[in-house]
């Protein structure tokens, strides 16, 4: 079983996600706390006008439960059906939230 924090861009309510960095860890809390390390300190990549930043793209974390399949090609992550913490950047600080798998 591992943890896999991740910081993600998404477009406006219910547009693309997209992950922009991931870290496996073995426990719930080291991948949380590497969120609350990252988070407030990641920037907008280059390829992301600032003029498009003021149109509902924001960055956030997430941390899900899961494992890693290593019977393909290349090993895939596959997350479990259980609820996942997201994190919003709020100044320098990270506000929590739990919610179900499939939500951002």
């Amino acid at each position: 079983m591992r943890w896999r924090a991740s910081i993600s861009l998404t477009v406006g309510d219910g547009g693309p996600v997209s992950s922009i960095v991931e870290s496996d860890h073995g426990s719930e809390g080291s991948a949380r706390e590497w969120i609350e390390r990252k988070l407030p300190r990641t920037r907008f990549p280059a390829w992301i006008p600032a003029a498009r930043r003021r149109d509902g793209v924001e960055l956030f974390g997430r941390v899900a439960r899961g494992r890693i399949v290593p019977d393909q090609l290349i090993p895939t992550w596959e997350p479990e059906a259980a609820p996942v913490w997201h994190a919003d950047r709020a100044g320098d600080q990270v506000q929590w939230r739990r919610c179900a798998a499939d939500d951002r």
